[in-house]
């Protein structure tokens, strides 16, 4: 709401519009400019500046008034598409192609005439994020998932459910395992998350054996079991383990602990020889003396993993 203060001399001659906020406009005398002023946070007075107020514009017409007005749309519609931008990044929950995809609805929706919403998703989904983007951080909570926003003077209820609710226009927020292409996003989400509050930890992401099993499981969590298990591993702990004794029966054939531990271990072995390998120019025999191999072995493995030089 933009909030205006003019002279009552305008009375009945004054026509203001605002095509994106509402306007509150009241008229003063000579004799109570100054009570008027103190009244209220004016964001718009036609008349003197009689008082150190930065927040108010003062002018002198009604141009300066509707230049003023125009002003004040404009930054308050920069001010919340700062508000949305920092709501995309302060969420796990919505990092991604699909994530984005339902934020695009939910911008369909901010502009549509629905005026009742039910946010549909299973436990562990953050609805909350959703909520906050949409309402650019601007709701009222009435009850335990029931909540009133007003965007441009249009209220709107939304509520959350885990099931459709009749007589709503019903978002459906997929689970986690049904957008699988945003865990990647997410996982670089929590950990650059972690990293800035505790510098302490180092900043280590996931091996492709490591997101593989994180792309692989089904994430019956969702979101709040992806955090989770997130944090376990900034920490050190096994998510291997986790991942393995969670896993889906479906799937076990592909997951199961010796055949990834190999695989794993491949992997970094490959990845130790080649930095060896780099740190002392190819010469194969300070290699052998550094890892604690013998010269044939080092060569065999060399032969095995296919590493050339770049």
């Amino acid at each position: 709401m933009i909030k205006v203060l003019l002279p009552s001399n305008v009375l009945g001659s004054v026509e203001l519009s605002s095509s994106k906020e509402r306007l509150f406009v009241d008229f003063y005398d000579e004799d109570d400019y100054d009570k008027k002023l103190l009244e209220e946070f004016w964001d718009v007075v036609m008349g003197p500046k009689k008082f150190d107020n930065p927040t108010t514009i003062f002018v002198s017409s009604m141009d300066g008034v509707t230049m003023a007005i125009r002003y004040l749309e404009s930054r308050l519609e920069l001010d919340e598409l700062k508000r949305k931008h920092e709501v995309l990044y302060n969420f796990a929950e919505l990092q991604g192609l699909t994530a984005h995809e339902i934020l695009r609805e939910l911008q369909k929706l901010r502009n549509g005439c629905e005026k009742a919403i039910a946010f549909v998703a299973e436990r562990g989904v953050h609805l909350l994020a959703y909520l906050e983007y949409f309402s650019a951080g601007k709701y009222v909570q009435h009850e335990e998932g029931i909540f009133e926003v007003n965007l441009n003077g249009k209220t709107k209820k939304i509520v959350f459910s885990d099931l459709p609710v009749e007589g709503f226009h019903n978002l459906r927020i997929p689970p986690l395992r049904e957008r699988k292409n945003d865990i990647p996003y997410m996982v670089d989400w929590v950990l650059s998350s972690i990293h800035q509050k505790h510098r302490y930890l180092p900043l280590k992401f996931p091996s492709e054996e490591i997101m593989d099993l994180f792309l692989k499981y089904d994430w019956p969590g969702n979101t709040e079991e992806l955090v989770k298990v997130v944090h376990m591993y900034a920490a050190g702990l096994d998510v291997v383990s986790y991942f393995v004794n969670s896993i889906p029966s479906r799937a076990e054939q592909d997951l199961r602990l010796p055949e990834y531990v190999k695989k794993v271990v491949t992997s970094v072995e490959k990845r130790a020889i080649r930095l060896f390998l780099e740190k002392y120019n190819w010469n194969r025999k300070k290699v052998a003396s550094a890892l604690g191999l013998n010269y044939k072995t080092l060569c065999y493995k060399i032969k095995k993993y296919g590493i050339t030089k770049r």
